[in-house]
């Protein structure tokens, strides 16, 4: 099976390094190629990804996450699309045949790695990667006819993904959303009667650490793609969603870092405004709107 791994790029110079030669130490084989779907960087990344061969830069004037990824899938010639971000590094060589380990089963549609935090972060970002991306043996998903698929049933992550190149040629990643494209693309194959695979011995090394601005303006576009990807997908659904972590998250707070208390209620503050001015930012000014987002050129 030929391997494409697809990155979409901007002003990656940091990672660019580190990043292509640990796709090409990858045993037993690397990918056939690496496709970066560059926002027209400004810094060295196209000048460091010239120096590793199999690798092409396919420029985009208008990033968007679906956008971005589609026009990688397009210009890529695998049968499996492996979609990659430019934070986020395989934590050793065993990363991408652990990921592609689950398309053995033709029930297996697309997978996704888990995440392990890259360098040393808040215990807010650690539990929460801790959550999403728990240890066990792989887990493959699947949907019943008619079940109704909220975010729990649809997780998926682009951070490490990949993708059979026909599930993509049926439904590729839609170009209107804000973000979330990775769980319309879970969504609908799961719709289809596919499965999902968690390959939780596929890892990557990758975290945030975003400010309590940042955690506020994330929030504010979760909402909104929520809004596009789930219908009828409102502030009570997030509340609901939202008790169920903070109930675990709250005792796993108080028993492990209590010293951080008062930055935990600042940022689950900020997380909370952030979602519920989301929901109703369509009765915003677009002007607004474009201030708030972590996104602004989408509102352009």
């Amino acid at each position: 099976m030929k391997v494409s791994v697809i990155i979409p790029v901007l002003n990656a110079e940091r990672w660019m390094p580190e990043l292509l030669a640990a796709i090409f130490a990858q045993q037993p084989s690397p990918p056939d190629e690496v496709i970066l779907v560059d926002s027209m960087s400004r810094d060295r990344t196209c000048e460091i990804a010239r120096r590793f061969d199999h690798v092409r830069i396919v420029p985009i004037a208008d990033f968007r996450h679906g956008r971005a990824r589609n026009l990688g899938a397009r210009e890529a010639s695998g049968d499996l699309l492996v979609f990659l971000t430019q934070d986020a590094l395989p934590a050793n060589g065993r990363w991408l045949e652990r990921l592609c380990a689950p398309f053995v089963d033709p029930a297996v549609a697309a997978a996704y790695s888990r995440w392990l935090p890259r360098g040393s972060v808040d215990p807010i970002e650690a539990f929460q990667i801790a959550f999403q991306f728990p240890p066990g043996p792989p887990v493959v998903r699947r949907a019943a006819p008619g079940q109704p698929l909220d975010y729990a049933a649809v997780f998926f992550s682009n951070v490490s993904s990949a993708v059979r190149r026909a599930a993509w040629e049926t439904h590729p990643f839609d170009e209107t959303l804000l973000m979330c494209e990775d769980q319309q693309l879970s969504r609908d194959l799961l719709h289809e009667g596919h499965a999902i695979a968690y390959a939780s011995d596929s890892i990557v090394l990758h975290s945030h650490h975003y400010t309590l601005s940042q955690t506020f303006r994330r929030y504010f576009d979760t909402a909104i793609a929520f809004g596009q990807v789930f219908e009828r997908y409102g502030f009570a659904d997030s509340v609901r969603v939202g008790r169920r972590y903070l109930a675990q998250e709250v005792r796993h707070m108080m028993r492990q870092s209590p010293r951080w208390w008062p930055y935990y209620a600042a940022h689950t503050f900020a997380r909370a405004l952030g979602t519920w001015i989301g929901h109703y930012a369509h009765r915003l000014p677009r002007s607004w709107v474009r201030r708030l987002s972590y996104h602004p050129g989408y509102w352009r």
